[in-house]
């Protein structure tokens, strides 16, 4: 069975259209806010590198992602997630 990693799932939103690209999310690990998480949309101003994702100003390195949202739904969320 073949995995998806998280630079797959990121890679297939990145390369949709850009309209495609606005209705995904990801959800982050962030210790400043009260929550302890943050959302951000993806955009055009997305970049993916090998280790981190660039979203605008801000670099998110994928360990800090803990799920990839479409529309609001999660298609992608870390393996320590699902087990719970």
């Amino acid at each position: 069975m073949k995995v998806n990693t998280i630079r797959n799932e990121l890679n297939r939103a990145y390369w949709q259209s850009s309209s495609e690209r606005r209705k995904y999310s990801v959800l982050v690990v962030d210790r400043l806010s009260e929550s302890g998480f943050k959302e951000y949309s993806l955009g055009d101003d997305v970049k993916i590198l090998n280790d981190r994702l660039v979203v605008g100003n801000t670099v998110i390195p994928f360990h800090r992602v803990i799920a990839i949202l479409r529309d609001g739904e999660v298609i992608w969320r870390r393996d320590a997630l699902q087990k719970k």
